[in-house]
């Protein structure tokens, strides 16, 4: 009978021959990307965007703006974007950049927006009326259901115990 020889791989080989895999994998996909191609532009859109949403600290509130998107080839879309959010607890004017793919409607998009908060009413979180903070918020949406999040600095107002805010929200629109 012919005796089979086991080989045992040690912890250094295995780890050599992994890098040495992601290392090929890599080259392929360089490769494989052609060089210089870029999507072609079609033009610029105007897009509405609006979208219903529940943040913090201004509750439930309604944006509405409009979207300069530079469509490509591949129902891709980048651009600014500027838009006023009044709410029951505060409201916001944001401008910002976002892209994303579009068919007839925004299917997902990734943004990062600039916003001057003001507050008023009873807003959440402690925070009081009558506050303006400036800050940066992140946001994303698939579909039509949104998720943002974001930072705020008080710029003015006589509240000195909320120097930072945070808001988190949930929304569907556009």
């Amino acid at each position: 009978m012919n005796e089979k020889e086991i080989s045992v791989i040690s912890p250094k080989e295995v780890s050599m021959r992994s890098w040495y895999i992601l290392l090929l994998i890599l080259t392929c996909s360089a490769l494989a990307i052609p060089e210089g191609v870029e999507p072609e532009p079609l033009g610029t859109r105007l897009l509405p965007c609006c979208m219903t949403r529940y943040s913090t600290p201004i509750k439930l509130s309604f944006s509405l703006g409009v979207s300069f998107n530079r469509m490509t080839s591949y129902n891709s879309f980048r651009g600014f974007f500027l838009q006023a959010e009044p709410g029951f607890g505060g409201g916001k004017l944001n401008i910002g950049y976002r892209f994303g793919e579009i068919q007839f409607i925004p299917i997902w998009y990734l943004g990062l927006n600039t916003s001057l908060l003001r507050t008023w009413g009873n807003p959440l979180d402690d925070v009081r009326p009558d506050q303006t903070y400036l800050g940066m918020e992140f946001n994303t949406a698939f579909s039509v259901i949104g998720f943002s999040a974001g930072a705020f600095k008080h710029i003015s107002g006589d509240d000195e115990e909320n120097d930072w805010i945070y808001s988190l929200g949930l929304g569907v629109g556009l």
